[in-house]
């Protein structure tokens, strides 16, 4: 799981690892499908988690889709010079609120050597059914 704080220490998101490998690893293919095959819902102007995020998934070049509860999803469209494809092992989020993710806000990849986005916005993401 990702702990959100101010702007980590490099050291820090390193001793994260083995908690943010956990969380990726839990979502398995069928989560991936019903994200991708998924719908966008209604835009909000915050995100608020108590400390974690459960799990992110890249959507698109462009675009991530973060769980911040159980079943509670968040596609957030970026901007920037990071590459949503190195979202692997971990991420930093750099916010101006307390607990709250906010368009404006930053989010750092650990492949990205660097490079940041930022949150242009966020929309309510349905997954989608895969049962049938």
């Amino acid at each position: 799981m990702l702990k959100h704080k101010r702007p980590l220490p490099r050291i820090a998101l390193l001793a994260a690892t083995s908690w943010l490998l956990a969380a990726c690893a839990s979502s398995g293919p069928s989560t991936q499908s019903a994200i991708i095959n998924g719908m966008q819902g209604e835009e909000a102007n915050s995100i608020c988690f108590n400390r974690d995020i459960r799990s992110w998934h890249e959507y698109d070049d462009s675009a991530i889709v973060v769980e911040v509860r159980n079943d509670e999803y968040y596609k957030l469209e970026l901007a920037g010079g990071c590459d949503t494809r190195n979202a692997f092992m971990q991420i930093a989020v750099e916010s101006r609120g307390a607990a709250c993710l906010t368009p404006g806000d930053r989010i750092t990849f650990d492949q990205d050597r660097g490079m940041s986005c930022s949150v242009t916005s966020i929309h309510r993401w349905h997954l989608a059914d895969m049962t049938e």
